[in-house]
């Protein structure tokens, strides 16, 4: 089985998709301060380092960052990837203000409190299985000066 090509395109509001195959991640930063990923299909991995060099690349120029992670189309991730998320998360946990997270699925909301728990970020991250709460949370983080 071949493993599809990475593509990545700076859309012209300055989000930045990059899409394997079925899967996706779209980083859009619609407030200074504000970060907005949405995450599309299974990560296994396709993705390699780019979601997390392309937030990187964003904190070392914007941080402290409020980061919004809809993952309400994501279907899951292998423990590969949920491993390399929670050695970011606290790698970078004074990078951000803090975090949200919607989960679309009890298996993606599992694997989000696994992160929480392992990466010893406290209360920094915050799980959302009602997408109204997490929206309601993003509006008005845009409210904010």
């Amino acid at each position: 089985m071949t493993q599809g090509q990475l593509e990545r395109v700076m859309l012209p509001d300055g989000t930045v998709r990059m899409t394997v195959e079925a899967s996706a991640f779209e980083l859009a930063r619609p407030k200074p301060g504000v970060l907005v990923i949405a995450i599309t299909g299974y990560d296994k991995g396709q993705f390699g380092t780019a979601p997390f060099d392309e937030i990187g690349s964003i904190l070392r120029v914007a941080a402290p960052l409020e980061l919004f992670i809809d993952a309400r189309d994501a279907v899951g991730a292998t423990v590969r990837v949920s491993q390399d998320w929670t050695h970011f998360l606290a790698r970078h946990k004074s990078d951000f203000r803090q975090v949200h997270v919607l989960a679309g699925s009890k298996m993606v909301e599992l694997t989000v409190a696994i992160a929480r728990h392992l990466s010893r970020t406290g209360n920094l991250i915050q799980i959302y299985s009602e997408p109204a709460l997490f929206d309601a949370q993003l509006a008005a983080a845009l409210q904010r000066r």
